[in-house]
């Protein structure tokens, strides 16, 4: 009897704490990892082109390890998580670009980005 009810309220606490979902607030502050290729594919960084034409300098290096906060968060048609993220330090991204948008949803599970 014992053993059933160990069992039973451990899968609970199990349960609940896989239910949980990693919801991102406005004001949350997340940090952006490295990733194994050249370019990330949940956060909309701007292309090479871009970034030289406004001014900026085109390291992308330099995105790594940076926290971000949270500015604004919308859903999509399929209801994942869209945000615009700004540098923590108030600095730009690539010197011009005060602002970057990442598919929050995707970007969490695929750990480009962590709390």
């Amino acid at each position: 009897m014992k053993k059933r009810l160990f069992i039973a309220v451990f899968s609970f606490f199990a349960f609940v704490s896989q239910a949980q979902d990693k919801e991102v607030k406005v004001g949350d502050v997340l940090t952006i990892n490295s990733t194994s290729e050249s370019t990330y594919q949940h956060i909309d960084l701007p292309r090479k082109n871009i970034i030289i034409k406004r001014g900026g300098v085109p390291n992308y290096k330099s995105v790594f390890n940076n926290e971000v906060i949270v500015k604004k968060v919308e859903a999509n048609e399929s209801g994942e998580q869209i945000a615009v993220l700004q540098r923590k330090d108030g600095r730009k991204f690539f010197s011009s670009f005060p602002t970057i948008e990442a598919n929050v949803t995707r970007a969490l599970s695929s750990n480009e980005i962590t709390f």
